[in-house]
């Protein structure tokens, strides 16, 4: 009877050894950023920053603009309450598809959460590079079948692009969205603008 209280003790000891590195294994796994989302598959919004930071210092050296794009939809919510998050969730796939469509390596294009999302332009010999990619976008954007029900797909995309070793990145990134809302301001179908200081004084002054 000792033998096996004994055994049981030294099997316990044994096991418990062997579960702790495993365990610390699972709360690395479950402290590290995830790098795609898990719903589109698209860049998470830990790898866009941490791919924006890496870009914006490489720019400075070799001499390229750098863009980021800021999308939001337009008419996610309606979609959400009246056909329910299944349907909300297709939209986002369906929107994803178009940016991965669109958006070439080395671009980055990433879901920020909800139906925001974000797209990181690198290595441009100039900023009408990230235009084009913007126009890109607004041109793909058309109806798509969710269920039996025919969505359009709309946004505002905001531009704002950065000269080599000009803007960090949460300055690069608040650019791109005061263009955002600029865009959606002009109506409900897609469209993109570009961040101008006239934006800049636009939003200072609804402030």
């Amino acid at each position: 009877m000792v033998e096996v209280v004994e055994g049981a003790l030294v099997f316990g000891i044994i096991g418990s050894a062997l579960l702790l590195p495993v365990a610390r294994v699972a709360a690395g796994l479950a402290r590290k950023p995830a790098r795609n989302d898990g719903l589109t598959g698209l860049a998470s919004p830990a790898r866009f920053r941490a791919g924006s930071y890496r870009n914006l210092a490489r720019a400075a050296r070799t001499g390229k603009h750098s863009a980021v794009l800021v999308l939001d939809m337009n008419g996610f919510q309606e979609v959400n309450d009246t056909l329910g998050h299944r349907s909300g969730d297709q939209v986002l796939v369906e929107f994803a598809e178009v940016l991965k469509r669109c958006v070439r390596a080395p671009g980055l294009a990433c879901r920020m959460g909800g139906d925001e999302f974000s797209v990181l332009l690198t290595d441009l010999d100039h900023p009408e590079q990230a235009y084009q990619v913007a126009g890109l976008i607004a041109a793909a954007m058309g109806p798509v079948v969710v269920g039996d029900r025919l969505i359009d797909l709309a946004a505002g995309i905001g531009v704002a692009v950065s000269a080599p070793g000009e803007l960090t990145h949460d300055e690069l990134v608040h650019r791109a969205g005061l263009a955002m809302h600029r865009a959606k301001s002009l109506g409900p179908g897609t469209r993109w603008a570009v961040w101008q200081e006239s934006v800049e004084h636009q939003a200072a002054a609804a402030a």
